[in-house]
């Protein structure tokens, strides 16, 4: 299995959570590609693991773009894409790769998520393009799905949690790994409906389970808030205007309201709401004036 698996990582300013991981697969080839152009942790890593495969970029190009970088350099037949804020063991890497040999037609594999206090926290099975047409009354239902009985065997899914998640690199050199577009959130679910438009299942297990650590990596909490808000809004315009004007349309008009939230905010001496709108404004306007890149 191991020489079967190549393992790569997306990595920014990571904190303990993923020192403890890369140690849990020391078997496991790795690809680490770090977005952090001050980052002084290559030498903690290679004392770890010194056939790790590092690089650190001169800039912070976003998870998607980072994330193809490191797939381009992957040799096996399978790897495996890791966040900083997930733990996985062998044994569940091992039954995410025995999903392909059960089932004809699996394009990807992914473990259940448990928090840091071992509770299921839900799959995320409610495709994205459906909370939208319908926000009031799927979104609720959505959500609702979420809690959090543990299915007893695998199922199939409409999108994944970002990471874990196991792949056959053949497939993915056929349809792309993430668009490079989006510079994080989105990516996930843009593969997800690429890979199931070929006819193939996204299939979760619970044969497999990772800890999955919200906030791990050491960003300065208002640098993450703008970088996670503005990032999240501009994708999700990008992910939606795929499906037509009608649809970025309506997303203009509900951004709209940003200017009104952030002045009544102001009147209201809410300062959190304040950057939270104006962090969103900032998403639109970035979409806006975006020129498209290359795809993969």
């Amino acid at each position: 299995m191991h020489n079967n698996i190549t393992i790569i990582y997306v990595i920014y300013k990571s904190g303990d959570i993923f020192f403890e991981n890369i140690k849990r697969l020391n078997n496991f080839k790795k690809i680490i590609i770090d977005n952090d152009p001050n980052s002084d942790l290559v030498d903690k890593i290679k004392k770890i693991d010194n056939s790790v495969d590092y690089t650190r970029l001169n800039k912070n190009i976003g998870m998607a773009k980072a994330a193809n970088l490191a797939f381009d350099k992957v040799k096996t037949e399978f790897f495996l894409y890791l966040t900083a804020d997930t733990i996985i063991d062998e044994h569940n890497i091992e039954n995410l790769l025995k999903i392909f040999l059960k089932y004809e037609s699996v394009g990807l594999s992914s473990p259940v998520h448990l928090g840091s206090d071992k509770t299921y926290l839900g799959n995320y099975s409610c495709h994205p393009i459906n909370r939208f047409l319908n926000r009031n009354k799927t979104e609720k239902k959505c959500f609702k799905s979420l809690s959090k009985v543990l299915p007893s065997g695998d199922f199939s899914v409409n999108t994944v949690w970002g990471a874990p998640i196991l792949l056959k690199t053949s497939l993915i050199k056929k349809i792309g790994f993430f668009d490079n577009n989006f510079f994080m959130y989105f990516e996930d679910v843009d593969l997800c409906d690429r890979i199931k438009e070929l006819g193939l299942e996204i299939i979760e297990t619970p044969s497999s389970f990772c800890y999955h650590y919200k906030g791990s990596s050491n960003v300065n909490s208002f640098k993450s808030s703008y970088i996670t808000i503005s990032s999240f809004k501009f994708s999700e315009i990008y992910y939606f205007s795929k499906y037509g004007f009608k649809y970025r349309l309506r997303i203009y008009f509900h951004s709209l309201d940003y200017f009104f939230r952030i002045f009544l905010n102001i009147f209201l001496l809410n300062k959190k709401k304040i950057f939270t709108n104006i962090f969103r404004l900032i998403g639109v306007i970035r979409f806006i004036f975006y020129k498209k890149k290359s795809r993969f």
